[in-house]
């Protein structure tokens, strides 16, 4: 028994914007972006947000895993809440109990990277990591090109890692690459150039060489370098510490984009779905620093990775080049959807507090007498009438059957038709839900459907945000 990372996870949405598209349609304001419009970026759906995804990435990366979670970290620079335990949200998501440690890291691009060297230095307890961002971007505007959504997670804790800890190294250093101002929707950046040769150059070299001597290797002998920056920065720095580049993993501009305070989780994600074991990896996360965390693949990797990671998110997608589409599901554009859109969603926080357990938790319950499925949990059996006979079970990692739908065009939804119908469970649990990620004419009766953690609205009077489960597309592993 050893402590290190015992299971990884990784989400981005389905849905995906190629370049081209954004620069047809601001290329004459801005010519300057003709050079970035390539390839596509990932775009959460309305329903998403740095909450949602993070569910996603934990659930694939507590799949199949019988490790108790005893903490939970949710990492992000795009919080949906400023004053509410989002950690503790996807906890009761990911249905941990009300005895699971939670806590949110913010402040850098590097917060994943710096909780990451911090828990595997303090090796306490089993911790859940989740990073996600959901960073907007002006229209127009450089970062809109290269930003793209997702999360990543990586659970530590005793037992038989599929990677060990080796050492890190940090080095502090206020250099401003970019900011966001509490209260401004968008990032401001400085030039490339200046960011690469005081920062990356500088900075980042000490780090990793600091990193290589606490883990007793040489920066020669690392097989992969997982590093959260352009290619630029990537170039420049194998040149300087003196390696070649082919040993710097893809950082997955070209068909995600960089999604921020998650990217070095996710790219770490796919560079486990690659190496072999015994291999030695150095994750380099950057931002007013920079964070140099060194690991080594072992045997219990291969058996666990087959199931785990970013390629089979990352060949599930919806392409779109409707701009438009893209500035109204991300509210970048205010469409006018009419009388049906005008309604008061004040959320009841008391009945919510007594039901919150169906609802994060998807909670239902089954009967011990005839095996009975149902949703919600209820003091009496719906099908053979027992009493007090219903033990707690989950819907939410089961798979349901579409037992039949509507596609309702006079519905508000931001991306019509709103699709809703009625989800069979095996066990006879049937549940009317609200469907997501489907496009019209794409569901059919019998399909089957998994469920996803998404928004269910939003209360624009009082800025709060109702989630709820979702019947979405397969995703083939």
């Amino acid at each position: 028994m050893s402590y290190g990372i015992l299971s990884f996870g990784a989400y981005v949405p389905a849905l995906r914007l190629d370049r081209k598209a954004i620069f047809g349609a601001v290329g004459w304001a801005a010519p300057n972006l003709r050079a970035l419009a390539s390839g596509e970026r990932t775009v959460a759906n309305w329903d998403e947000d740095s909450i949602t995804m993070a569910v996603e990435a934990g659930l694939d990366c507590l799949n199949d895993v019988s490790s108790t979670v005893d903490h939970v970290s949710m990492i992000s620079t795009t919080f949906p809440f400023a004053d509410r335990s989002n950690s503790g949200l996807i906890a009761d998501a990911l249905n941990l109990g009300t005895d699971v440690g939670t806590e949110d890291l913010a402040g850098s691009r590097r917060a994943a990277t710096s909780g990451l060297s911090r828990a595997l230095k303090t090796g306490a307890s089993s911790s859940l990591l989740i990073a996600s961002d959901c960073r907007e971007a002006k229209p127009a505007s450089a970062q809109e090109m290269s930003y793209g959504h997702g999360s990543g997670a990586l659970l530590l804790g005793e037992g038989e890692p599929i990677a060990e800890f080796l050492g890190s190294a940090s080095e502090h250093e206020d250099l401003v690459d970019q900011y966001r101002s509490t209260g401004a929707d968008y990032d401001y950046s400085l030039e490339e150039r200046w960011v690469r040769e005081e920062g990356w150059l500088k900075i980042a070299p000490t780090a990793m060489a600091n990193a290589a001597t606490a883990a007793n290797v040489k920066l020669s002998d690392i097989d992969h370098f997982v590093v959260h920056g352009a290619i630029g920065a990537m170039k420049g720095l194998a040149k300087t510490i003196k390696v070649d580049l082919s040993r710097f993993e893809d950082n997955l501009a070209s068909a995600c984009g960089d999604t921020g305070a998650a990217h070095p989780f996710l790219m770490l994600a796919s560079s486990l779905e690659k190496a072999s074991p015994g291999e030695t990896i150095m994750l380099v996360g950057f931002g007013q620093g920079v964070d140099a965390v060194v690991i080594k693949t072992t045997s219990a990797l291969v058996g666990m990775r087959a199931k785990k990671g970013l390629k089979k998110f990352m060949e599930r997608r919806r392409s779109t080049e409707n701009y438009t589409f893209y500035l109204s599901l991300r509210e970048r554009l205010g469409l006018d959807f009419g009388l049906r859109a005008e309604r008061d969603n004040r959320t009841a926080l008391s009945a919510y507090y007594r039901k919150r357990r169906d609802i994060n938790s998807m909670i239902g319950g089954r009967c011990s007498k005839c095996n009975a499925l149902q949703y919600p949990l209820s003091i009496v059996c719906v099908s053979c009438g027992a009493s007090g006979t219903q033990s707690e079970e989950t819907l939410s990692t089961k798979l349901g059957r579409v037992k039949s739908f509507t596609e309702d065009w006079l519905a508000y939804t931001p991306s019509p038709p709103c699709i809703y119908g009625n989800v069979e469970f095996d066990g006879g649990a049937n549940v009317m839900l609200e469907f997501t990620d489907f496009e019209s004419g794409s569901v059919s009766v019998g399909d089957e459907v998994r469920l996803v953690y998404r928004v269910k609205d939003r209360d624009d009077k009082r800025d709060f945000h109702r989630y709820f489960w979702k019947p979405a597309p397969l995703i083939s592993a």
